[in-house]
């Protein structure tokens, strides 16, 4: 362990593990106990955020945040206010004797670090209590001497609440934690109460392994909801959201009338919505299962899309495309004419229309080719801007990226020789002084880091200063390139101070007069 002192606001400390350990990672964390604290990640000691930058002073202790944990440290404490007993406040009682923290820290380990120990003699692990025994963002209330611990659905006014008692929260908290539990305790108001809606127990909410102590008890169905927004497009919806919550939290399904009613309803098509009643879950519990009809209309909307694109002339289009294009045929995103005509376009691009911009970023972003005019261009595109660079690569004429397309479809050998054309063309654009062989990538890399070292910034590598200093390809020119450009407005201010500076050198130590 390598246990350090933090300090906090009014006199609080406490300490941390700087190591990441083996029980930070079976947790779940990625960072180690200190890293969690002064991020302001570790609940019910968010008041330690950025402790390492700002100046806490150790009232009552005298220690400094970083400093190790030795055998005389006298234990952590919670801080005092106007509101903390006499008996805890340390400036009464003196360092270590308010009985805040009970911990011993006299013992030290053969690697010379403090090894913090229980009332009971076993060693402390801050991963073992867990930092919160239950979910973030828990209210406590007492509805007629009954008490519940409840949490509000994010974006909404319904509340879900855990059934629970006084002796839970005192176990689930503990005699430190409990009495500020206890104190916060209040009573919903009759319209909360009536609009919220039973989500289980507290001995389950404060199961790890049921939820997880460091988000709201509701982010598991919303994470289910997520990944099925995809297939269920409504599930992007707050509104529409509540209402599934709700029945299904009730133990039953939506019904048409309350689907019906929403915004959502009123403002999609007619297709959108029959998906809608097809598709939803005829169970009582939320479920990714679609009902049969929904997955039969998914094979057959797939089927005719891919009959489609073959008739078109697209010849074995992937089954990616041919699952993208069908979801939103399915989904009624895109209408039976739009499909119709975005097939078209894919087998033909020549044709006077413009394909779908989440079709083009689908295809592009995905690399995705298929067998007609545009197979092949994605290969082009990419060799261009890694041989030729993003100014002349990114800008070949769309007759040039089909002619090589075809080449490449009609000769999966054909990139050799188009590679070797690029390379030519390299050598065009760039002149003799660049080595032979060498690709856009291979030339332009260390001039990437020279230029941002001089300029103060990175330079736009589209911009002709940077495309010249390429193409000089010799560091006296490119300084003397960057330098003038430098000088200009607008132009980089580390320059301009460079040569302030040179010239207040060149004339002493004395002040130099503004020549008018």
């Amino acid at each position: 362990m390598a246990q350090v002192v933090v300090l906090g606001p009014n006199g609080a400390r406490t300490t941390a593990n700087t190591l990441f350990t083996k029980a930070d990672e079976e947790a779940g964390y990625t960072m180690s106990e200190y890293e969690r604290l002064i991020a302001g990640q570790v609940p019910g000691r968010e008041g330690y955020k950025d402790a390492d930058k700002i100046d806490y002073v150790d009232t009552y202790g005298g220690h400094t945040t970083g400093e190790s944990v030795s055998g005389d440290y006298k234990g952590d404490y919670g801080g005092e206010d106007a509101s903390t007993p006499d008996s805890e406040k340390e400036s009464l009682q003196g360092a270590g004797n308010t009985g805040y923290d009970n911990k011993d820290y006299s013992t030290v380990g053969e690697d010379g670090e403090v090894v913090i120990k229980n009332e009971d003699g076993s060693v402390y692990s801050p991963i073992a209590k867990r930092d919160m025994p239950i979910p973030t963002g828990a209210e406590y209330w007492n509805v007629d001497g009954e008490y519940y611990i409840a949490y509000y659905i994010p974006g909404t006014n319904t509340p879900i609440y855990y059934d629970s008692n006084l002796e839970d929260l005192k176990n689930i908290f503990g005699p430190v934690e409990f009495p500020a539990i206890e104190s916060s305790i209040k009573t919903p108001t009759p319209a909360e109460w009536n609009s919220a809606i039973r989500f289980g127990d507290s001995l389950e909410l404060a199961d790890p392994n049921i939820y997880n102590p460091e988000a709201s008890p509701w982010v598991s169905f919303i994470d289910t909801v997520a990944k099925e927004s995809e297939i269920r497009p409504w599930l992007q919806d707050a509104e529409m959201i509540e209402r599934l919550a709700e029945a299904t939290l009730e133990g039953r399904t939506v019904t048409d009338a309350e689907w019906q009613s929403t915004d959502w309803w009123r403002t999609h098509t007619q297709a959108e919505r029959d998906w809608l009643l097809l598709a939803q879950s005829n169970t009582t519990d939320f479920t990714s299962v679609l009902t049969a009809d929904a997955e039969r209309k998914i094979q057959e909307d797939n089927a005719a899309v891919k009959n489609l694109m073959e008739q078109s002339g697209i010849a074995n289009p992937s089954s990616d495309l041919v699952s993208w294009v069908g979801h939103k045929l399915t989904t009624g995103l895109w209408s039976d004419t739009y499909v119709a005509e975005q097939v078209k376009v894919l087998s033909d691009p020549t044709l006077d229309s413009n394909m779908d911009v989440e079709l083009d970023t689908f295809i592009t972003s995905g690399a995705v080719d298929y067998d007609t005019t545009r197979a092949g261009e994605s290969q082009v595109k990419r060799l261009s801007k890694e041989i030729m660079g993003p100014v002349f690569g990114g800008n070949l004429s769309d007759s040039q990226i089909s002619k090589w397309a075809g080449k490449i479809r009609n000769d999966p050998d054909a990139e050799i020789e188009i590679r070797e054309t690029m390379m030519n063309m390299v050598k065009g654009l760039f002149g003799e002084n660049t080595a032979e062989g060498l690709t856009y990538e291979e030339i332009a890399g260390p001039w990437r880091g020279f230029t941002t070292n001089a300029w103060g910034g990175t330079l736009d590598e589209t911009s002709n200063l940077f495309q010249n200093v390429v193409k000089a390809n010799d560091v006296t020119k490119a300084n003397e390139l960057l330098y003038t450009a430098g000088l200009q407005d607008g132009g980089s201010d580390k320059i301009k101070t460079e040569v302030k500076n040179s010239i207040v050198g060149a004339f002493g130590g004395g002040s130099v007069r503004r020549i008018i």
